[in-house]
């Protein structure tokens, strides 16, 4: 893993081949001295990648695996006490793309994510037992 550009609020992150992409991304983050951040754009190509769906009505998530390399088309999210969540699109060797909730994935090639910190304040996650999610809490 390597922090490339960080600047005031703003870090541009570079993570290699093999790294853990959700703990790279929060080890960066608490790095730079704070535990909650916007993830606003990510790119490059992971493996190993669990997406999911919400099922609002089983009050769950659907689960997929990807085992085949993809393109990591696009990343967003948010880290707060609590929890990371983020949200990704991908891309297979058919050029199809899949996309959801992000559980997991390993860096296939390089990935390179972009996180505005939060340095007012702290965000976190509460579980909200009306949806049956931990909710980001302002």
């Amino acid at each position: 893993m390597h922090r490339i550009y960080p600047e005031s609020n703003f870090a541009m992150v570079r993570l290699s081949k093999g790294d853990d992409l959700l703990e790279g991304i929060e080890r960066t983050v608490e790095e730079l001295g704070t535990d909650s951040a916007a993830v606003l754009f990510g790119i490059g190509m992971v493996e190993g990648a669990e997406i999911g769906y919400w099922e609002e009505e089983k009050r769950e998530y659907i689960r997929e695996m990807l085992e085949e390399p993809c393109e990591l088309v696009t990343l967003s999210g948010t880290l707060a006490r609590g929890g990371i969540h983020l949200h990704v699109a991908l891309a297979g060797r058919d050029h199809r793309l899949l996309g959801g909730h992000l559980f997991a994935a390993k860096v296939a090639v390089v990935a390179e994510v972009g996180v505005a910190l939060l340095e007012k304040g702290s965000l976190s996650r509460d579980y909200d037992p009306e949806v049956s999610l931990n909710l980001l809490r302002l």
